[in-house]
């Protein structure tokens, strides 16, 4: 596999048989692969919002991200943000606030993306298929539930 741009406005990565455009600057569910039925979402306690895998049915439905780049190359940072909240990490737990968040995001294998923390460098993933999961951070290689797909909403903008 072999990284490229078709130009500054477009990234991609090209394989032998194909070339996929690198998910930014619009508007997608996050998808988990290990549990496909799982979308990232939103649950509400108290005054907070938690970051959790929602089902398409749930009461709390998944939320349509705004996909941002800040940077791209082999390792590209994004952010994820709904509304005026990003989701971000602290002190290894995935959150949801008012503060821009970087993320690092890399392309595995044809619709399998890792979603890892700057800092920590500890990947985003789903536990189980529960209906209102905690997302959270674990180590690297990790299986299926540490992969992400971005299914498009709105078509990228770049």
């Amino acid at each position: 596999m072999s990284h490229g741009q078709n130009d500054a406005q477009n990234p991609t990565i090209t394989t032998a048989s194909s070339v996929y455009v690198v998910p930014w600057d619009g508007v997608y569910l996050i998808q988990n692969v290990g549990y496909h039925e799982q979308n990232i979402g939103l649950k509400r306690l108290d005054i907070i919002n938690n970051v959790v895998g929602r089902h398409e049915d749930s009461v709390d439905p998944p939320i349509r991200w705004d996909i941002k780049a800040t940077s791209v190359g082999e390792d590209s940072k994004i952010t994820i943000k709904s509304g005026s909240s990003y989701i971000g990490a602290n002190s290894e737990k995935v959150v949801y606030g008012a503060t821009p968040y970087e993320w690092n995001v890399s392309y595995r294998d044809v619709g399998r993306w890792i979603i890892r923390d700057t800092r920590s460098n500890l990947l985003l993933y789903l536990p189980n298929g529960n209906d209102g999961t905690e997302v959270k951070l674990m180590q690297d290689q990790g299986d299926d539930r540490s992969y992400w797909r971005f299914i498009p909403i709105r078509p990228p903008s770049n």
